[in-house]
């Protein structure tokens, strides 16, 4: 069978045309893909963003050659936790039964780990019909909720999760992890069972597109001007904030700046998410008048609003360390901008900014130590503008669009060949 009749399925709970960095990732991937494969896609109807919810695609459609098929899962409030959980279910029962009805034999798939029940689908039609699945591991479970708080990791809900997630590992055809963080902590929770291989985990980064995020200068930015940033150095935040994102130890290092008389230093935090009222409630209480919350922007803007800064924050609690990878790494190098990677001390972004000399890395707590590395951009441009190079030169040698394709392709060859 030559490759072009060769057939892929990816499944994701977010696709075109959402805005989320799991859709547009995927969309390039499967788009990409098509031409060489036959790529088709599972997905639901959108749900991202509020008011989402009062809008159905079609079921059925074409994108760029990619069939896309919406499946009819629930779509209730995703901010209630117990309505979410709804959503997970009903989608993944949803996939479950389209991939046994529907799927040829010699297609592989490949299975995101959002929604967090969506795995178990392609673990059970594996059993019932012998298709053969990849993994990707964007977040990794329950060991994610447990490092939130969210359940405890003695719960039996945790223990009970924690030995589905361990069949899923080990039956799996190949495991796609993010960064090597990720991949010593899969490997080091699966020593302990011979029939899990330590060689079908691959490591293939997330990517950004080099064609559509280049470096330019605030002076010729337009969004810096319209939001009258180009009179002090901004440091930027842009994206989804949620629990396992780090912003405190950067508002706490402006308000110091601040009460030192800097007021040439400011912090813009574009997006959304459920920890933003949190956060905007602690800067008013605390009066730190440098930090600026700014809405979702849309995506055309991307390329203006990721490039409005002087630097791009990056921050991950450490007790998801090794559970993920923020996306947000590779938009930041992509701009071209240093990077301040508040972050623990072995997680992914941090290796990434030290290894390639692009940035700082802050524990997080430090809010002296990020402050002073803000002065001390601030106070010299020809650092940061050479920081700044480093971030791009790294991003064009190791994370494009390219990079990622490539990578992908090769893992679903060896899919297809059984290797």
């Amino acid at each position: 069978m030559n490759k072009e009749a060769q057939g892929i399925t990816l499944v994701t709970e977010y696709f075109y045309p959402e805005e989320a960095s799991t859709a547009q990732l995927l969309t390039s991937l499967a788009t990409d893909l098509q031409g060489e494969f036959d790529v088709s896609v599972l997905t639901g109807q959108p749900n991202y963003h509020p008011g989402d919810e009062t809008e159905s695609l079609p079921a059925r459609e074409q994108h760029e050659g990619v069939s896309i098929e919406r499946l009819p899962a629930t779509r209730l409030d995703k901010d209630t936790l117990p309505f979410r959980v709804v959503n997970w279910i009903t989608f993944t029962l949803l996939v479950f039964w389209r991939l046994v009805r529907t799927r040829d034999s010699d297609d592989v798939v490949l299975v995101l780990s959002n929604p967090p029940l969506l795995p178990l689908a392609a673990w059970a039609a594996k059993r019932i019909c012998g298709i053969s699945y990849g993994y990707l591991i964007y977040d990794m479970y329950p060991d994610f909720p447990v490092a939130l708080g969210m359940i405890s990791a003695d719960s039996i809900v945790a223990r009970w999760w924690e030995k589905v997630m361990r069949m899923v590992y080990r039956d799996a055809d190949r495991i796609v992890v993010l960064g090597a963080s990720m991949k010593r902590r899969l490997t080091s929770k699966m020593d302990d069972d011979p029939a899990f291989s330590r060689d079908k985990v691959e490591v293939i980064p997330n990517w950004e597109d080099d064609d559509l995020i280049k470096p330019m200068p605030k002076s010729k930015n337009s969004f810096a001007q319209e939001e009258g940033l180009t009179d002090s150095f901004m440091l930027l935040y842009s994206g989804n904030i949620g629990r396992f994102h780090e912003l405190r130890t950067a508002i706490d290092a402006i308000k110091l700046l601040e009460e030192k008389g800097r007021d040439d230093i400011e912090l813009v935090i574009i997006g959304e998410g459920a920890r933003k009222a949190d956060h905007r409630r602690y800067v008013e209480q605390q009066d730190i008048q440098n930090v600026r919350f700014l809405p979702f922007q849309p995506m055309e803007r991307l390329p203006e609003t990721l490039t409005a800064c002087d630097a791009s924050l990056v921050g991950i609690i450490p007790e998801v360390e090794g559970m993920c990878v923020s996306s947000k790494l590779y938009s930041a190098l992509a701009a071209g901008r240093p990077i301040l990677a508040v972050v623990g001390e072995d997680d992914e972004v941090g290796r990434v900014v030290r290894q390639h000399e692009c940035g700082a890395h802050v524990r997080p707590g430090d809010a002296e130590k990020t402050a002073e590395t803000l002065a001390k951009w601030a106070e010299n441009p020809s650092l940061s503008e050479e920081l700044g190079e480093h971030a791009r030169s790294s991003f064009e040698a190791h994370y494009t669009r390219t990079h990622a394709v490539e990578a992908y392709r090769s893992l679903f060859d060896q899919m297809h060949a059984g290797s």
